[in-house]
């Protein structure tokens, strides 16, 4: 008899840690998902009605002009936060102690917290080594990467440690309460593209959707419930292509797409702007059919050589579309990088016009997703 009750004590806690029995509007693709990742999941979907909110990639990992832990561009310009702030995990699976990007591991971890505890919201992306080559994400040689680390392949069982690492990670990021934060993970990116070891010239569709749902099963069995998996493509043409390397809706939460500006002329930013537009049609049209959230996953101009680009260009491409958020790529401290930042900085010409932006009703930053 105490077995029994001991049993159904267990059961119990179990579901109250996950979001699977929970009567919430919008599930998550993990059915064992925690009350807290379900809670972000559904609160997405009531912020994506009340408008469009700001990322930006590092923010608190250091500035443009400083690398400093803590410091964020968009706070010192705009007065507040960008509501939604992205990592990045490379090299976390070889065990370093900082990023590819030179940011420590543990400062990460109290970037992740401190944004959580105000309200706001993490993304992670990660741009994992060649396991072959022992290169960066960027080393494409050989067409074979993807599928040696698929199951009964020569590089499974040392990728799958890289995953261990990875879930590890993952498993230490909690709140003051000791809950696991809910964080966005955005596996294997503009994989139609060919310049990761996981593009579309580099694996098969099959291979593709394989290492991805390995990737997450993994996750889930090393007891990972709260991350929330995003989808992100680079620019596609139609709704095929967006979906040739989709893994499906048990595996994905949130789909977005990365477009960047390349170009400094006036067509430079029609075509941007042509692009922006085709994708958020076509991201925005399947979320609602799939009953995902849709997000601008990536997108900037590098170095924004434009005083007025925010409000003149940003902001109105925006305004036709209810998705989640949009993220701008990091403000890159390194001295050898001076042009590379997609957000201004203080001083910097478009940072008064950044600054109207997001004073703008449907632009959210971290306070406004609080009120």
């Amino acid at each position: 008899m105490k077995k029994s009750i001991l049993f159904i004590m267990i059961c119990s806690a179990f579901m109250n840690m996950s979001c699977g029995t929970q009567d919430t509007d919008k599930k998550l693709s993990d059915p064992q998902a925690t009350k807290r990742a379900c809670s972000l999941y559904n609160r997405l979907f009531q912020l994506k009605d009340k408008g469009i909110m700001v990322g930006h990639q590092d923010d608190l990992a250091y500035g443009h002009q400083s690398y400093k832990p803590g410091t964020s561009d968009v706070k010192e310009v705009t007065g507040d936060y960008p509501a939604v702030t992205g990592w990045e995990i490379g090299h976390l699976e070889l065990g370093a102690d900082r990023s590819l990007d030179s940011v420590y591991f543990n400062k990460m971890r109290e970037g992740i917290i401190e944004t959580d505890a105000r309200g706001g919201i993490n993304t992670m992306s990660w741009h994992g080594d060649n396991i072959i080559t022992g290169g960066s994400t960027w080393d494409c040689k050989g067409n074979d990467v993807v599928h040696s680390v698929l199951p009964g392949q020569a590089k499974h069982e040392e990728f799958i440690q890289w995953l261990d690492r990875l879930a590890t990670f993952f498993n230490t990021l909690k709140d003051k309460n000791g809950e696991y934060i809910p964080v966005v993970f955005r596996l294997y990116h503009e994989h139609n593209s060919s310049w990761f070891w996981w593009g579309a010239e580099q694996s098969t569709p099959e291979d593709y959707i394989a290492m991805w749902r390995m990737t997450v099963d993994h996750l889930r069995e090393s007891g990972v419930h709260h991350l929330l998996f995003a989808y992100s493509p680079s620019g596609c043409t139609d709704e095929a292509a967006y979906l040739e390397r989709y893994p499906g809706d048990e595996y994905v939460d949130i789909v977005g797409f990365d477009i960047y500006q390349f170009g400094d002329d006036e067509t430079a930013i029609q075509n941007y702007c042509r692009d922006m537009k085709h994708n958020m049609d076509i991201v925005t049209k399947y979320a609602e059919k799939a009953g995902k959230i849709p997000t601008v996953s990536e997108t900037g101009w590098e170095g924004i050589k434009q005083a007025d680009y925010f409000t003149k260009v940003i902001a109105p491409l925006l305004e036709p579309y209810k998705i989640s958020w949009i993220l701008f790529w990091r403000n890159a401290w390194e001295p050898n990088k001076p042009g590379h930042f997609y957000l201004p900085y203080k001083g910097h010409e478009s940072a008064e016009d950044f600054k109207k932006m997001v004073s703008q009703p449907r632009i959210l930053m971290n306070q406004d997703i609080n009120n």
